[in-house]
């Protein structure tokens, strides 16, 4: 269930709509169906795994919030009484691959994202530094019932071509702030 330019990245893969050992979830958009949906779940009850390249509630498109594909892998699981193996944010695994790749420890990088959860909560708990940025599906009062607290809440991001440092602010309460640390771009 992935979009045709994700399909590409597990073309190495064996696929098959009505028999598979591993049930892999993304974006598909307006794809989804009941008929779908129930043939998903005869593949889980019928032994294939569960995976999902993310769990999102919701994203933005230029339309609006959309609902995302998590309400459709949690009634899957719910279903099937299978847990799906996240491989995406906000997955440790997803997190600790990149810093892997790139040889940075945990401290020396930051996650910025407009998802307080995914974004900011699962770079957190990779113990990366979280800076929220309020555009795109950011929303102050789904933030402000998130049980996230980022590190460094910032209106846009600055043009990262020879930007300027961003300075961590006092917009941010709740967490330790040190005024000695600054975050470049």
């Amino acid at each position: 269930m992935l979009a045709d330019d994700v399909k590409r990245d597990f073309r190495h893969f064996r696929q098959s709509d009505s028999k598979a050992d591993v049930v892999i979830i993304g974006d598909i958009g307006d794809a989804w169906s009941y008929p779908l949906l129930n043939n998903v779940f005869n593949l889980l009850i019928s032994g294939a795994q569960l995976i999902a390249i993310h769990k999102n509630r919701f994203w933005q498109t230029e339309h609006g919030l959309q609902m995302d594909i998590g309400a459709f892998v949690s009634a899957l699981e719910y279903a099937s009484g299978k847990q799906a193996t996240i491989i995406g944010k906000p997955s440790i695994d997803f997190f600790q691959s990149a810093l892997t790749e790139l040889d940075l420890s945990p401290g020396q990088v930051a996650m910025v994202g407009d998802d307080i959860d995914s974004d900011i909560g699962g770079g957190q708990r990779a113990g990366l530094t979280g800076i929220l940025v309020k555009t795109g599906k950011y929303r102050q009062a789904y933030a402000d019932n998130s049980p996230v607290i980022p590190d460094l809440v910032i209106r846009r991001l600055p043009n990262c071509r020879g930007c300027s440092r961003l300075e961590e602010s006092s917009q941010v309460q709740g967490r330790a702030q040190n005024p000695a640390r600054k975050f470049y771009c």
